[in-house]
Order: C-alpha cells, then sequence, then structure tokens
C-alpha cells in the first residue's frame, strides 16, 4: 500500500508540474498541517484517494472552512484497511494565535487517547505537526518537538511517525527520516512517498528533490 504524506509546502511536482506517469498507484494521503484547504482536495482528486489530516498551527481557519472530503483525526484514533492511525495537531505554544499547545495539554490530549490505544492493542502510524522533542526539531520555541511524542514513540513502537513544521529549507543539514527503535520517524515536508509494508528502504520510496 503506497502512502503519499504532505506537510507545509506546495511542492510544483504534485501541482504545477504535476505528470501522472511520475507516481505509483496512491491508496492512502496522510496531511501533518500548515496546507491550504483546496490543495488537500486538490490531492483527493488528483490520487483518488482518501486523506487523513491533522492541523499545522497556521491552520487556524479550518474550524470554518475545512478541506472538501479531508478528515480531520487530531486526538482520534481511526483503522484504514486494518491500519491503526493517530493524530496530533499543532505545535509548541509561542503565541496563542495560532494552533498551539503547552507540553502539558498535549500530555493530556495523548492521554485522554490511552483507553483507546488499549482497546486497539496500540497504533501503526502516528501523524503530528510537531516533531518530537530532539528528533527533527530545532532549539527556538518555535520549532520544538514535544517530549510527549517520544514517550508515544517509546511506550506504543508505531511502525511509523510522520510530522511537519520544520522545513527542510532552512539552511540547515536536517535529516529527513530517523530510526528510533523500530518506529521510523519522517519529516513530510512538501512531499514523502513510500510502501507501508517495505519501509523507507524499499523499492516504493520516493521524496521530494532537495
Amino acid at each position: 500500500m503506497h502512502l503519499l504524506v504532505v506537510a507545509d509546502h506546495i511542492d510544483p511536482l504534485l501541482y504545477d508540474y504535476y505528470r501522472p506517469e511520475r507516481f505509483p498507484a496512491i491508496d492512502l494521503i496522510l496531511a501533518c498541517g500548515d496546507l491550504k484547504q483546496w490543495y488537500m482536495s486538490y490531492l483527493m482528486s488528483t490520487f483518488n484517494a482518501p486523506l487523513y489530516y491533522v492541523r499545522g498551527n497556521h491552520d487556524r481557519s479550518f474550524d470554518q472552512d475545512p478541506p472538501d472530503g479531508g478528515e480531520d483525526i487530531h486526538g482520534r484514533l481511526i483503522s484504514y484497511r486494518g491500519i491503526r492511525i493517530m493524530g496530533l495537531e499543532g505545535s509548541q505554544v509561542y503565541t496563542r494565535e495560532a494552533v498551539q499547545y503547552t507540553e502539558r495539554e498535549m500530555y493530556w490530549a495523548y492521554q485522554w487517547m490511552r483507553p483507546r490505544l488499549w482497546r486497539h492493542k496500540g497504533v501503526d502510524i502516528v501523524i503530528t505537526h510537531a516533531p518530537p522533542k530532539g528528533i527533527h526539531d530545532m532549539e527556538n520555541v518555535t520549532h520544538a518537538g514535544f517530549t510527549v511524542f517520544n514517550q508515544i514513540i517509546e511506550k506504543h513502537s508505531p511502525k511509523y511517525f510522520f510530522h511537519g513544521h520544520t522545513h527542510l529549507n532552512y539552511g540547515r543539514n536536517q535529516e529527513r527520516v530517523t530510526k528510533v527503535g523500530d518506529t521510523y520517524v519522517i519529516n513530510a515536508y512538501g512531499f514523502y512517498i513510500l510502501d507501508y509494508e517495505k519501509g523507507p528502504a524499499g523499492s516504493g520510496t520516493y521524496q521530494t528533490p532537495r
């Protein structure tokens, strides 16, 4: 099953210069925030695939104008073709004028989900906007990661942890994929395509050129 994961940036290869022969058939789209609603709807139509998303810190307008057809899974655990997918939105607090959470608020968002994680015997994919603390994050508060995300990885060992928020064009040598135990932590900036079963090392991997 091929996943298209997107975040933060409208990549020309998916829009202005889109050519269908460049891509495998996409089964599911996961959006990690800070993308325009029309673009997310466009991706669903173009790839004829369902889309699950979480809001980024800039996605305040989604309350009144959500993407047409996409499903917000913040604070939820859903199942798609037997794959358990969990979502948590937003970034660390740097101003209350955006979709932001303190570390404590995000901790309790996770705690509220724990009974469902227990009933479903874990999770396979986690999608967030912000990264885990110390993994693909930055030292400034605007792009700091959440410690509770590290706890989720340690306790539940999802196969994949997808995030956005830290752009790959910020001018620093940033890893795209980091293996933490049994979990692949992947920065979805722009877009990233992979075969769910094979993983990033499999033949189905495709990512945005840098």
